[in-house]
């Protein structure tokens, strides 16, 4: 309910919070530089002026900032508006106590002072410009403060002067600087508002346009499956002997389970499949594929498998696993009809820190295992690289795949709490498998029956043995893109 009251205006609380944060301390380097020029400042001016005003100025600021990072840090998964419009009053708060010294060191007669001031008070007008908030009353807020600050920097300079052109000059300078911020101000926040609809217009059309597609593709399969269904059960009453009915029944048993593929592998891609999680040694999997690839591979291909020396444990539906490691050596042969070689191997990397993806899922910082399937084929065109995980989307002639095998491959990395990433070029194509190491000590349950797995275009599925250990799976399935280190 907070969340749905947030958002009537278009704000979503949750991550106005999370870029407030950002704002203030999320850059690091930023955020000590800001606080040790703060720091440097006051002592020089306490050193300077020998007043311990420059002290209670550094002593607001550092507890203002205080409890605004412990109010920004403290909320929860759900914010309401009122989470935002309180942190926005404590940055008021932060203006205040900012401002104030430089607006004072302006209505001095040291010129020192007065260029210092100057700064101070412009470095705040620059930053209340970039951060452009998106909620009217925490904005109007701040225009507020600096009008105060202005209008104090007016009445202690009209004090000092004389002549009545001077004092109409001074004002008039005073109120066209406030006028000419405010308008920034106001119209930065319209470009941001304008900015995040059309960004959230750019989201909705995609997400129609790959709805459209895959229902186009689901109705085209599903289409030609139910023509084979139909077509052999109508011809059944046709047929003379026992032998031709057999056969239609077959045919159309056949095709029936093609569109049960059909639907394993959507639920794959849209991660909605029920998953045996187990924690399993990737070298060892890596040995049942081999055995498998035997009657997948022509001649004309050479193999190479390049297994971990220590066991890599990952938790994972051993059956997926295979399935997804399967369609990539599928596709690698594919990628090479003349021949070639395809190599298999597996290691243990490390991510050192959180790793944001561009569709906002996050990666985690940790030890993961990346399964590669690399070939020498011809590569993939870098204008369709993007795509080559999207549901339907395939490059092979009619009848020869369904356009679901890689992004079923994705739908199990994510689903796992890794991702695919796709490096190619004309020498040949890499697909990497990133999936978490699973710690011995999390252990747990079945999640779901045995089922056997889905190989994506027309591939018999393996047997393999029933996993026996259980482990949950961490982590949050990122998009492709990330930086990893060898362990």
């Amino acid at each position: 309910m907070a969340s749905q009251q947030s958002d009537i205006d278009g704000l979503d609380s949750r991550k106005e919070i999370d870029r407030l944060f950002d704002l203030e301390y999320g850059r690091r380097l930023d955020a000590a530089f800001r606080f040790g020029l703060i720091l440097s400042v006051g002592v020089v001016l306490h050193f300077y002026l020998d007043s311990l005003m420059a002290v209670w100025w550094i002593a607001a600021q550092v507890l203002g900032h205080i409890v605004h990072f412990l109010f920004l840090r403290s909320r929860g998964e759900i914010c309401s508006r009122r989470d935002v419009l309180i942190a926005g009053a404590v940055f008021w708060y932060l203006v205040a106590a900012f401002i104030w010294l430089p607006a004072e060191m302006i209505t001095t007669a040291d010129p020192a002072l007065r260029i210092g001031g100057a700064a101070g008070m412009g470095a705040m007008l620059v930053f209340l410009i970039y951060r452009s908030d998106r909620v009217l009353a925490i904005m109007l807020g701040e225009i507020a403060v600096i009008g105060a600050a202005i209008g104090w920097v007016v009445f202690r300079t009209i004090q000092q002067l004389d002549h009545p052109g001077a004092i109409l000059g001074t004002v008039l300078a005073a109120a066209g600087l406030h006028v000419y911020f405010s308008l920034t101000l106001l119209a930065h926040r319209r470009i941001r508002i304008e900015a995040e609809r059309a960004a959230l217009r750019s989201v909705q059309a995609q997400k129609m346009e790959a709805i459209g597609q895959l229902a186009g593709g689901v109705a085209h399969d599903f289409n030609n499956i139910l023509t084979a269904v139909i077509g052999n059960l109508d011809l059944y009453d046709a047929m003379d002997t026992e032998a031709e009915r057999l056969n239609a029944v077959t045919e159309a048993k056949t095709a029936a389970l093609r569109a049960a593929e059909l639907v394993k592998q959507l639920l794959a891609y849209a991660r909605r499949t029920q998953m045996r999680i187990a924690r399993r040694d990737v070298g060892a999997l890596l040995e049942q594929l081999q055995l498998l690839t035997r009657r997948l591979l022509p001649a004309s291909i050479t193999q190479s498998f390049e297994a971990p020396q220590a066991p890599l444990w990952v938790a994972l539906d051993e059956n997926q696993f295979i399935t997804a490691l399967v369609n990539l050596v599928v596709n690698a042969r594919d990628a090479m009809p003349g021949g070639g070689t395809l190599t298999v191997s597996a290691r243990p990397v490390h991510l050192f820190t959180d790793d944001v993806q561009p569709d906002g899922t996050i990666l985690t910082a940790g030890d993961y295992a990346e399964v590669t399937v690399a070939d020498t084929g011809c590569g993939i065109p870098p204008e369709i690289i993007r795509r080559v995980t999207e549901p339907f989307f395939t490059t092979k002639a009619v009848g020869q795949g369904s356009g679901l095998g890689l992004s079923m491959v994705d739908g199990f990395a994510r689903q796992s709490g890794g991702l695919l990433t796709i490096d190619s070029s004309s020498e040949g194509t890499a697909m990497h498998l990133l999936l978490p190491i699973a710690p011995a000590e999390e252990t747990r349950p079945d999640t779901a029956p045995d089922t056997a797995p889905d190989t994506g275009d027309d591939i018999p599925p393996p047997e393999t043995p029933q996993p026996q250990g259980r482990a949950q799976p961490g982590g949050r399935g990122p998009a492709p893109g990330l930086r990893i280190s060898q362990a």
